[in-house]
C-alpha cells in the first residue's frame, strides 16, 4: 500500500463501510506510519460523533408503495408483449415489416405465375411432339430442298 491508496481510503471511509481487504490494508498501513494512525483516529472520532439521521416515520411504507408503484405499471412479461409492437414509437418498425410482407407475397404470386407458365409451355411442348411423326413424313423432301444447289442469278433475274 503507498500514500495515494490511503489517502483514498481515508476519502471512501466517511461514504461507506470499508470492506475486510481493505481494512487488512489499511491497518498494516497504519502500524507502519505512526502519522497517519494519529490522521485516521481523527477521522474515526469525527465519523462517530455524527449524529444520526432522522428517518421519517412512514419511511417503510412510502418505499413499499413506490415499490408497488413500480410492479404495478410494469405489464407482466408474458401477457400481450406483441400488443407493445403497435405502440407508435416502433412505427417504423411496422411499416418496414408491413413493406416485407408485401413483397414476400408478391414475389410468392409471382413465382406461382411463372410454374403456372411454365406448366402450360409444357403442356404446349408436349402436344407438339405428339404430332411429330405426322410432319416428319416428308423430311426427305425438305431435307432435298435444304441441299439444292445456290439459285441461279441470271434465270431469277430473268423470271423478274
Amino acid at each position: 500500500m503507498n500514500q495515494s491508496e490511503f489517502d483514498n481510503l481515508l476519502q471512501t471511509a466517511p461514504e461507506r463501510d470499508l470492506t475486510d481487504g481493505e481494512l487488512a490494508r489499511l491497518e498494516s498501513w497504519l502500524a507502519a506510519n505512526p502519522a497517519d494512525q494519529a490522521k485516521w483516529e481523527v477521522l474515526d472520532h469525527l465519523l462517530a460523533a455524527l449524529p444520526d439521521t432522522p428517518v421519517a416515520t412512514n419511511f417503510t411504507s412510502r418505499v413499499l408503495d413506490e415499490v408497488r408503484s413500480a410492479e404495478a405499471s410494469r405489464p407482466a412479461l408474458g401477457q400481450a408483449w406483441w400488443l407493445r409492437l403497435l405502440a407508435p414509437q416502433f412505427r417504423p418498425i411496422q411499416i418496414t415489416a408491413a413493406a416485407m410482407l408485401a413483397m414476400v407475397i408478391g414475389g410468392v404470386g409471382y413465382q406461382s405465375h411463372l410454374n403456372q407458365s411454365r406448366a402450360e409451355m409444357a403442356a404446349a411442348v408436349v402436344s407438339i411432339a405428339e404430332f411429330t411423326p405426322v410432319f416428319l413424313a416428308d423430311i426427305e423432301a425438305i431435307e432435298a430442298v435444304a441441299q439444292a444447289a445456290a439459285i441461279d442469278e441470271e434465270l431469277w433475274a430473268a423470271l423478274k
